[in-house]
């Protein structure tokens, strides 16, 4: 079947998310008080380009789960911890530019539109960031910002010695590069993929994205986290399969490296929010790991992701509704969340730290197997170990949380509860039939 008015479906869902921003956005002062309609009309947009990328020839997957992501985000819209509690229809429509982004950075048929992509994920997170309640979310805005300008420039050199080797933006194919200018396409991938890191989070382009995903409000922390490592994956899968060898390696290498500052990082952290932080990098880490691990790693590094995204989304949503400050980790049982958000903080942290069954478990299972046969036993045993080191950290706080349900405390935020409970529901999917990731992963990289 042929795309509605010529468009690639893949694009065409990108145009429904942009639109449904700009009504947001049109409409933003009768709809300050109104989180109700801005619900509504934000989930109507993450429907329609849902459904406009069903015949994307596997590209539906990518837009599948970010549009669920934005879904999940919007339903926390009311106890979103912003400076200026009448910007509410802006936050949704920045979360709907991030996602529209966010598909064009994991599906565009070329390099020119991988980029515009990332640049709207990276604008749209960063103002989402700093649109949090406090001093700290500016802090990190910035400094995120600056940094994604950073991996910017040289994602654009790269593109340059791309053009220089080729004469085309297209994704380039390394075999059949002109041999004089093998080098300077070698080069301009990699810087490329550096580049497309940033969003992943990994070493040594990491320190924008922690200081973000500890200061943001949670909501907006999950979301970013979800959909950018999402579309971060697809994208970087996508070169690696163009780059073959050079790229691979350099993945693996990063990998192996931001797994262990990930995890050291961790294990020092007292705070929960700076904790979910560094194990995001760690996160990141795996997922580079896998990606430079032949295409049974591209793979698993796919439904690594999605499974990430679920997890993360539990997680952040669980916090919805307790500021972006600190939150030490020997106060956690001081105020309780209320029964729903406390068990379904348990069961995110349980993921995260790959505990059977859960699916953080089959997604470490994923990637040690293409790691090991491709890479190597000794970078498996080391990634392995980073993530027996990670069950220690999170579980630390878990004891606190299972004693604060002792006590009846009502949830302090009523208006998370579906948001953490379609979370938790497909972390529990996610976790007894991880073949229907799987088999999502399968169309992707097929």
């Amino acid at each position: 079947m042929s795309p509605p008015f010529g468009i690639p479906a893949n694009l065409l869902a990108v145009a429904v998310l942009c639109a449904g921003a700009l009504v947001l956005l049109g409409l933003a002062a009768p709809l300050t008080q109104r989180s109700g309609w801005i619900q509504a009309i934000t989930v109507a947009a993450a429907v329609l380009a849902a459904l406009a990328a069903a015949s994307a020839g596997g590209a539906e997957v990518a837009v599948w789960a970010i549009a669920g992501a934005c879904v999940l985000a919007v339903l926390l819209l009311p106890s979103l911890e912003l400076q200026e509690p009448t910007q509410r229809p802006e936050a949704a429509a920045l979360l709907l530019l991030a996602g529209g982004g966010a598909i064009a950075l994991a599906t565009g048929s070329d390099l020119v539109q991988m980029v515009l992509g990332l640049e709207t994920l990276a604008l749209s997170a960063a103002v989402l960031v700093a649109m949090g309640q406090g001093e700290a979310p500016l802090e990190a805005a910035f400094k995120y910002f600056v940094l994604g300008a950073v991996s910017f420039a040289l994602l654009i050199y790269g593109l340059g010695l791309i053009y220089l080797a080729t004469g085309s933006l297209a994704l380039p194919q390394l075999p059949a590069a002109d041999p004089a200018m093998r080098g300077a396409l070698i080069a301009g991938l990699l810087l490329v993929a550096l580049g497309f890191a940033f969003e992943l989070a990994a070493v040594p382009l990491h320190w924008g994205a922690l200081d973000a995903y500890t200061a943001a409000a949670p909501g907006v922390a999950g979301y970013v986290m979800a959909a950018s490592k999402l579309a971060a994956v697809l994208a970087l899968a996508r070169l690696a399969v163009a780059a073959e060898a050079p790229l691979s390696q350099v993945l693996a290498g990063v990998g192996l490296v931001t797994i262990a500052w990930g995890t050291i990082g961790a294990l020092a952290q007292r705070d929960l929010r700076r904790l979910l932080a560094y194990s995001a990098v760690a996160h990141g880490g795996f997922l580079a790991l896998a990606l430079g691990a032949g295409p049974d790693g591209r793979q698993a590094a796919v439904f690594y992701a999605l499974v990430y995204g679920a997890m993360a989304l539990l997680v952040f949503a669980s916090l919805a509704g307790r500021g972006t400050g600190p939150l030490a980790l020997e106060q956690l049982d001081a105020e309780p969340l209320g029964k729903l958000r406390n068990l379904a903080l348990v069961l995110g942290l349980f993921s995260l730290a790959g505990i059977p069954p859960t699916p953080g478990f089959w997604a470490k299972l994923a990637v040690l197997g293409p790691a090991w046969h491709v890479l190597g036993p000794l970078p498996a045993a080391l990634a392995a170990l980073g993530g027996v080191a990670g069950v220690l950290y999170y579980l630390r706080p878990v004891p606190d949380l299972l004693a604060a349900l002792r006590a009846a405390a009502p949830l302090p935020r009523p208006t998370t509860s579906p948001a953490v409970a379609l979370a938790g529901l497909a972390v529990l999917v996610l976790g007894l039939v991880p073949g229907v990731a799987w088999a999502l992963a399968q169309v992707v990289v097929r």
